[in-house]
């Protein structure tokens, strides 16, 4: 199978099931992300055994998009100083 070809998968989140069409080789990656969220799941479940499911899941939502958010912004900071980083490199030569 050609890396750039896609592979159906199946994931479950929540008991959920979620297809999926990804890359070949993000097979690896979509399995540990699922799982990752399956921890999480499982970890707020036993810390709190009141809250339902869809709370749960608004919670690891909620996690995600602020891990995302914070990547995005060290992602613009270290863009920004690395423009900056060569602009003072191209101000020195000669």
């Amino acid at each position: 199978m050609l890396d750039s070809e896609k592979v159906n998968m199946e994931i479950k989140i929540a008991e959920q099931t979620v297809k999926l069409s990804i890359p070949f080789l993000k097979q690896d990656f979509v399995r540990d992300t699922e799982n990752e969220i399956k921890s999480l799941f499982l970890s707020l479940r036993r810390k709190f055994p009141r809250k339902d499911e869809s709370e749960l899941l608004a919670m690891i939502i909620y996690q995600y998009a602020s891990y995302y958010r914070e990547l995005l912004l060290r992602h613009e900071e270290a863009k920004n100083l690395a423009m900056e980083i060569e602009n003072t490199i191209d101000s020195i030569e000669v």
